[in-house]
């Protein structure tokens, strides 16, 4: 699979010898499955493909670009930006990587998805905004900067899921029901749950709070490559409390139907933000799909290949290949 060539400067124009980088941080885990096998089909197809680990990379600013270990200026043709590079780095680091894939897209290359749509709609807020501003229907949402804001949410909407405006895996995302009429809080955030919400604030200085929407326990995740869903299932909710991010009971898969109208909203929404490829979550509201989040990127699609819930014709890595070559004949 790997064919990294080399490239250089040369009277100020950058030679490239590699079509593809698969960019990841493979410190701790190594190349994934996905990324072998999307590897093996672009190689197949004829391009020199490499898979690079995004902390082996140094930003360059004269020119602009990446130097690689040995001190080599080397920028691809394309480069697939997977999800690790933008959720596994230093607290307050997330400017600094967007900042260096924009040296990248800088130097010419076409990055997987599109800088602005990264760099814009990675944020959760920003993301609401945008899809609402066209329709799509998402749930009510407010950007929350002190306990007090969580706790007027709370007085009114009663439920609310609260998350940090960039996140990953539902890490220090919570539920919150308005306590009783105990509580010494107007909206009811009640005592434990202001402590947690105070400590959230201190880690991500702001939150996105929305209203909760039934649902019947379950979420609708959503594949779309290009313009075409790829894949769909249910993440069932397993705790008895009806938690849906309860560490201690993860979320099923069970197959699905697309509902009425959830491939278009899904379809619109990737348009909407500008991105190549995307995962979906949508929620079945008493009044029809919802949009939760437009997740930037795809992961971990092997474990679904070729599965019931797979519905491309030829499999998700054809599919994804098929993309990314036509970005490059464009």
């Amino acid at each position: 699979m790997v064919n990294p060539g080399t490239s250089w400067v040369e009277g100020g124009n950058v030679t490239r010898t590699a079509d593809v980088w698969i960019l990841d941080r493979t410190d701790s885990v190594g190349t994934t499955d996905g990324t072998r096998a999307l590897g093996a089909e672009l190689t197949k197809r004829g391009l020199r493909v490499e898979a690079v680990d995004w902390e082996s990379l140094t930003p360059s600013c004269l020119p602009a670009g990446v130097l690689r270990q040995d001190g080599r200026f080397e920028v691809p043709r394309l480069a697939v930006v997977c999800s690790r590079v933008l959720t596994r780095h230093a607290p307050g680091h997330l400017a600094d990587e967007f900042a260096w894939l924009g040296l990248l897209d800088e130097a010419g290359t076409r990055l997987v998805n599109p800088l602005r749509g990264l760099g814009a709609y990675h944020n959760k807020i920003r993301q609401v905004a945008a899809l609402a501003a066209v329709g799509l229907p998402v749930p009510p949402t407010r950007v929350a900067r002190t306990p007090e804001d969580v706790d007027a949410c709370l007085a009114q909407w009663r439920d609310v899921v609260v998350k940090p405006p960039h996140g990953h895996a539902s890490v220090d995302i919570l539920r919150l029901r308005a306590a009783g009429p105990d509580s010494p809080h107007p909206g009811g955030l009640g005592t434990r749950t202001g402590i947690l919400v105070w400590h959230l604030l201190q880690r991500h200085r702001a939150l996105c709070v929305q209203r909760y929407v039934a649902n019947p326990g379950r979420d609708l995740r959503i594949v779309v490559i290009g313009s075409r869903v790829v894949a769909c299932y249910y993440h069932v909710n397993t705790a008895p409390d009806g938690n849906t991010h309860h560490p201690l009971y993860p979320h099923g898969w069970a197959a699905a139907e697309l509902p009425p109208g959830a491939e278009e909203l899904a379809l619109r929404a990737t348009r909407t933000l500008g991105l190549d490829v995307a995962s979906l979550d949508l929620l079945e509201g008493p009044d029809g799909p919802v949009i939760i989040e437009v997740n930037p990127s795809l992961s971990a699609w092997s474990s679904i290949e070729r599965t019931e819930h797979d519905r491309s014709p030829h499999g998700i890595t054809h599919a994804y290949a098929d993309l990314l070559c036509d970005l490059l004949g464009s």
